[in-house]
């Protein structure tokens, strides 16, 4: 009995091997297929947005006045109606014997008017007047003179009162301005180094405008 089942046994054991052997063999392709799309692989990495790159801070010789990249503003604006600039500008590390000052006056880019033209030293060539008035209003005053004319490059503020601009008149007679142009109000740009502020402060007064004041500018 025990025979007969072992035998039974074996020839099913036979049976389903050759059943296997003769299965198609695009069964197994299928699987392959199957186990290479499955949604268990690996998705491709997503690339990372470029970072926001920060705007150049503005710098000297941007445009905002006739003053060169690596210059000093002593002061600069734009003048009302033409907007052209009045700019006085000086080298780094300026001082009566190195370096420069020189004032320009003219469009973006192309001064109409320069003085001195050359960048010699500046000793003796500018002076800075205080100006003082009543009500706590007061302000300052560069100047120089060339041709016989005096230009006077002026800053008044105080208690609602706001007045920057440029002055020519007659060297010798300054009872009435010849032209007077005045800065658009937020325009002015002033270098905040003390260096440069203690050397101005040591340039001497101009004494028609410490005694005077302004020329009348009509």
């Amino acid at each position: 009995m025990k025979s007969a089942n072992l035998l039974a046994i074996a020839l099913l054991t036979a049976l389903v091997g050759c059943k296997a052997a003769d299965a198609p063999a695009g069964d197994a392709t299928k699987t392959t297929q199957a186990t290479v799309a499955s949604p268990t692989a690996a998705a491709p990495t997503p690339t990372s947005a470029p970072a926001a790159v920060e705007p150049a801070p503005a710098a000297a010789g941007d445009g905002r006045s006739l003053c060169a990249a690596g210059e000093s503003v002593v002061f600069s604006c734009t003048l009302s109606g033409d907007k052209k600039f009045a700019s006085l500008c000086a080298s780094k590390g300026v001082s009566d014997q190195t370096g420069y000052v020189y004032f320009a006056q003219g469009a973006a880019g192309h001064a109409d008017f320069v003085y001195p033209a050359d960048k010699s030293a500046p000793a003796g060539r500018f002076k800075r007047s205080h100006l003082g008035f009543g009500g706590g209003s007061g302000g300052f005053a560069y100047s120089f003179e060339d041709a016989g004319r005096k230009h006077i490059v002026y800053s008044i503020s105080g208690e609602g009162l706001e007045d920057q601009g440029v002055i020519v008149a007659a060297a010798q007679d300054l009872a009435k301005a010849d032209s007077a142009l005045a800065c658009e109000k937020g325009s002015v740009i002033e270098d905040e180094d003390d260096a440069l502020f203690k050397y101005t402060m040591s340039w001497p007064k101009d004494e028609a405008i410490e005694k005077n004041g302004l020329p009348p500018k009509n």
